[in-house]
Parts: structure tokens; C-alpha cells; sequence
């Protein structure tokens, strides 16, 4: 079952994408830009999601036009989805803008000492076999 879910403001717009795959929810989030707050808002709807749907295993494609975070704003991002249901999730994020990749492990980062179990890829087929077939 695949359902979209959109987000916008008068200064920014958003569209989640979200699809049951065998072992595990994908999840994509596209639009014309990025920022803090609408990657704050994409995570907070992936979060509900993965409850309504008891997912524990989570593959998350960022799509989204424009500069990645920086350091800071990642960690700002890993505070900020504490205690909202995504510690109990296994997350794969793939980041298909090679340019990205590097400021997308800086992310992975932030997340795994906020308490996340998450890993950043450059390759959506080396993150759905990490999430299928890694430790749990």
C-alpha cells in the first residue's frame, strides 16, 4: 500500500511518499527545497507513521532541492525527534545527491548519539540489505 502525505507553508512546500515493502516502510520526501523546518516536519510524519503501522525497520529517501543541513542543524534535527518513537526504529537513509553524501554523515552522526539506530548510504540497494539483513 502506497500513501502520500504533504506539507506546506506560504514559504515552503513538501510531499511524503510512503510505501510497505517486504521487512520494511519506505519512505520518500521530495519538493522543491529543504530547510531545518521541513525536515523536522517529514521525520515528525515518517515517526507517526512507523507507529500506525508498527514498523520497526525504515528506509528513508530524501529527494528534497537544495543545500543538506549543516552540522549544527543536525544535531538541532536529532534533539529535536527524541522521544518521539523512532528509537525503536531501524533506519536506513539513502541521500542519492552524491554531493550530499558527506554532510548526510555528519547527520548519521548527530542521530546515533542522540540514541537512533540509523546509517547513511549513497545506494538504496546497500541500505534496504543493511536494514533486511543486519543486526537488529
Amino acid at each position: 500500500m502506497t500513501t502520500d502525505n504533504s506539507g506546506s507553508s506560504p514559504d515552503h512546500s513538501w510531499r511524503l511518499r510512503f510505501e510497505e515493502r517486504t521487512g520494511y516502510l519506505y519512505a520518500e520526501a521530495s519538493g522543491p527545497e529543504d530547510s531545518l523546518a521541513i525536515t523536522m516536519a517529514y521525520w515528525r510524519e515518517i515517526a507517526a507513521e512507523c507507529s500506525r503501522r508498527n514498523s520497526v525497520r525504515l528506509l528513508v529517501c530524501d529527494r528534497l532541492l537544495g543545500e543538506p543541513a549543516s552540522a549544527e542543524e543536525f544535531e538541532k534535527l536529532a534533539s529535536g525527534l527524541r522521544d518521539i518513537g523512532l528509537e525503536r526504529v531501524r533506519i536506513a537513509f539513502h541521500e542519492p545527491i552524491s554531493d550530499h553524501l558527506r554532510d548526510a554523515e555528519h547527520g548519521e552522526l548527530a542521530m546515533r548519539e542522540a540514541g537512533f539506530t540509523l546509517r547513511v548510504f549513497g545506494n538504496e540497494r546497500e541500505a534496504e540489505i543493511w536494514l533486511r539483513y543486519g543486526e537488529a
